[in-house]
């Protein structure tokens, strides 16, 4: 194999791996960084650990899909993986530099389909496997939705234990005017205190897991772009996972240089975060992502992400969320299939 071609590939995946933690690290350490609950630095490390551990043991599956799922493992060579991951990574890099949290794996996908598209078109015949694809774009439009009623539901049964939860300043008042005497008493004894770091608590329970559930779907679609890549050359070492921890470090990298910009957007520009939002909605969210990893189906964290923000927000007795940002991720969510697969298609084509 040509050793230059074979250095562009990994740059490529690491390139995409270096926007993954730029990008998607604003979903997971947003929630925990926005409310107060702990500190940057520390939620990196928090997050760096889960993400190994979803890496490493719960990525198979996604890997297969990525791999060899919507198009025969053969139809993605050296140069096709190498613009693939090059088109995703440069899309995902300008929608983060807009602020715009897109999804890595949908960006990945759309990749290979556009390479796939244009195969098919070279020989003639069809490359690709369209009933896959399809039951992957279903899962990607209603994920969202089960977010949403995921964030929903443990939301109302939350709030149905944890009465006065003074979550907002309207929340205290309403609480103060409503029930005084045992409002006030809690405040006094502590019981409030000690109730916020339980809450502190399960939201940083709730970032590890939602950080191991992109472990399992995005930083497994990088993985399996690449890893198809080198095809069936032979090595004298555990390629893939070598690739892993390859991935894993640059995605560390891309949470230090660039990831701050997102965390500033999801937890003070999007919505208003505290502890126990905050838990519900990583809960919510890490459950439909690891469920559908599980299954074989990288699904657009950010899209679930949302939809339970709005879950959770429409559970509120005075709705929070910031309409005019939900319409750039919206957007920006809807846009990245035409966009990334449109361009990965045309480089292909005029390389090929």
């Amino acid at each position: 194999m040509n050793m230059f071609a074979e250095i562009l590939l990994i740059l490529s995946g690491l390139y995409l791996a270096w926007s993954l933690g730029a990008n998607d690290a604003g979903n997971i350490i947003s929630t925990a960084v926005g409310s107060r609950t702990i500190s940057y630095k520390k939620a990196i490390w928090v997050f760096v650990v889960c993400l190994g551990i979803g890496a490493i043991f719960f990525s198979e599956e996604v890997i297969k899909t990525v791999s060899s799922g919507i198009v025969p493992k053969e139809v993605i060579g050296m140069n096709q993986a190498t613009i693939a991951l090059f088109v995703a990574a440069g899309w995902v890099h300008f929608a983060t530099w807009k602020r715009w949290p897109v999804s890595i794996s949908q960006s990945v996908v759309s990749a290979v389909l556009g390479v796939g598209i244009v195969e098919s078109l070279r020989i003639g015949a069809n490359l690709i496997f369209w009933e896959k694809v399809m039951v992957l774009a279903g899962i990607w439009l209603f994920s969202p939705v089960i977010g949403f009623l995921v964030g929903w539901i443990l939301f109302k049964v939350v709030h149905g234990f944890v009465r006065h939860r003074h979550l907002y300043f309207k929340d205290t008042l309403h609480d103060l005017f409503t029930d005084p005497i045992e409002t006030v008493g809690e405040i006094v004894s502590g019981d409030l205190r000690r109730r916020e770091k339980v809450f502190k608590a399960i939201l940083l329970f709730s970032a590890g897991y939602m950080a191991l559930a992109l472990g399992a779907s995005t930083v497994a679609a990088t993985t399996g772009l690449l890893w198809s890549g080198f095809g069936e050359a032979e090595f004298s070492f555990d390629l893939l996972g070598v690739l892993e921890i390859g991935v894993l470090g640059a995605v560390i990298l891309g949470i230090v240089t660039f990831g701050k910009k997102l965390v500033d957007f999801m937890g003070s520009r999007l919505v208003k975060l505290n502890a126990l939002r905050g838990g519900i909605i990583q809960f919510a969210t890490a459950s439909v992502i690891l469920g559908c990893a599980l299954m074989g189906y990288p699904v657009s964290s950010t899209g679930v992400f949302v939809g339970s923000f709005l879950g959770v927000d429409s559970g509120e007795d005075h709705p929070r969320m910031k309409k005019h940002a939900i319409k750039s991720l919206l957007v920006a969510f809807l846009v990245t299939i035409p966009v990334v697969a449109g361009a990965s298609g045309l480089i292909s084509w005029l390389i090929g």
